[in-house]
């Protein structure tokens, strides 16, 4: 057949593939107006070579190749059935036109980077891997608001955040603030639309939070639009020394804005930035702590991406799964001996941030693009994100403390750590 895919849809084909792992003959139907097949024996997957993961998770029932994503062209990917990709790839009518991509793979928890509208029309399936980093995400806010707290002399206990945003990192971080004895404030209009949940509040009512953080998609249309929804309204509304946490996406917030009322701020701490990789360095310079977009790139959350799109693939080609999470992803049960003298809990945490992952490591290491000629700064923020270290989650490690409190072993249970205590006698572990 010397036709390509793209002209037998044209011309109303409707196409099968032979699934080799159940031995049947399956239509699938990506589309209302046609149908298309993959040979399972010819799968052909070209991938961001800085995904993890995938050799483990596809080599099995595929032929697999991967690239630099700056290499990422139609006239590169054109012979392949499947791509897969991370943020930093856009995935639009310029990069798959012409191409015999019928499935793309985004092992990422946000889609902003994909013209959803363009593969619909052309019948192209799209799995990607919502909340497979929110943990990770959770754990940076978290450990970046311990840091500011020893930093600036306050406690979390007693104070107000207002979380915008509840999805599956804003309830992460809520019940991370609750843990720590924060007063805990909600907004999610979508949500609120939905449940009438009295819980979600109005953004008027949480402007007199303490600590107000981002979890909002980035989207530009629509009833609840969040482009640009931190304005110079939204910010001159915050009371005085409101501390601002920004994680989700740059654009969410009027970078222009920002840097005129910084003034009112008690705090900023951001993770994205409006225009990466080409990042305000003026912005930079006044930040508590800021990072190059790597608040989601714990172990953990890379894996939980490129496990869940494995698992979503493999039901929609009707594959067995082969693997499970446990096989592959290391095991780590590292101790944490931390010293007490006084119970001070902020103390205790801080303690063991510096021992996990303090975000002051990432933001010492990305200060560094200040000092460089504005035209290395791109190629600097992204080659901070593709060679980033390996980061475990909470869960990976064991806290071992001499006479602690129980009440602070549980908090510290809660935000995810194995606690042991002793008592001059054998650890009793108390999770």
């Amino acid at each position: 057949m010397d036709a390509t895919i793209d002209e037998l849809i044209e011309a109303g084909c409707t196409l099968l593939y032979f699934n080799f792992s159940t031995r049947r003959l399956r239509l699938l139907e990506l589309s209302s107006k046609f149908s298309i097949i993959l040979d399972m024996s010819r799968l052909k997957i070209i991938a961001d070579e800085k995904i993890p993961f995938l050799k483990e998770l596809f080599s099995n029932f595929a032929d697999l190749h991967t690239i630099p994503s700056k290499e990422m062209s139609p006239n590169v990917i054109k012979d392949y059935d499947v791509l897969f990709v991370r943020s930093v790839t856009k995935v639009n009518e310029s990069l798959l036109e012409g191409t015999k991509i019928r499935i793309v793979g985004s092992m990422t928890s946000g889609i902003d980077h994909i013209d959803r509208r363009y593969l619909r029309k052309k019948g192209i399936k799209l799995f990607y891997a919502p909340g497979s980093n929110a943990r990770s995400v959770a754990e940076y806010v978290i450990a970046s608001l311990i840091t500011l707290a020893k930093k600036n002399g306050f406690k979390l206990e007693g104070k107000t955040i207002g979380i915008i945003g509840v999805g599956n990192v804003g309830t992460k971080v809520a019940m991370m603030c609750n843990t720590l004895g924060m007063k805990v404030l909600l907004n999610d209009p979508p949500k609120y639309k939905r449940t009438k949940n009295k819980k979600y509040l109005s953004l008027k009512r949480l402007s007199d939070a303490d600590i107000i953080t981002l979890h909002v998609p980035l989207t530009f249309t629509g009833r609840y639009k969040t482009f640009h929804m931190v304005d110079g309204n939204f910010l001159k509304c915050l009371k005085h020394k409101t501390i601002f946490i920004n994680t989700s996406r740059g654009r969410v917030v009027d970078e222009k804005a920002l840097l005129k009322y910084y003034h009112k701020l008690g705090g900023l701490i951001l993770d994205v930035w409006e225009n990466e990789p080409d990042i305000n360095i003026e912005l930079l310079k006044l930040v508590d702590i800021g990072t190059p977009h790597i608040a989601g790139y714990s172990l953990e959350g890379k894996f939980n991406a490129s496990y869940m799109v494995y698992k979503k693939i493999c039901k929609y080609l009707e594959i067995r799964e082969q693997i499970k999470k446990d096989t592959i992803l290391p095991e780590l049960k590292k101790n944490i001996v931390v010293s007490i003298k006084n119970n001070d809990l902020i103390e205790i945490l801080y303690q063991i941030i510096g021992k996990v992952y303090n975000p002051m490591t990432d933001y010492k290491r990305f200060m560094e693009i200040v000092n460089l000629p504005a035209s290395e700064r791109k190629n600097f923020f992204e080659s901070l994100r593709t060679n980033y270290p390996v980061r475990r989650e909470f869960c990976n490690y064991s806290i071992v403390a001499k006479n602690l409190l129980h009440s602070i072993s549980e908090k510290i249970s809660a935000l995810g750590f194995e606690v042991k205590i002793t008592y001059g006698d054998p650890a009793i572990n108390l999770k």
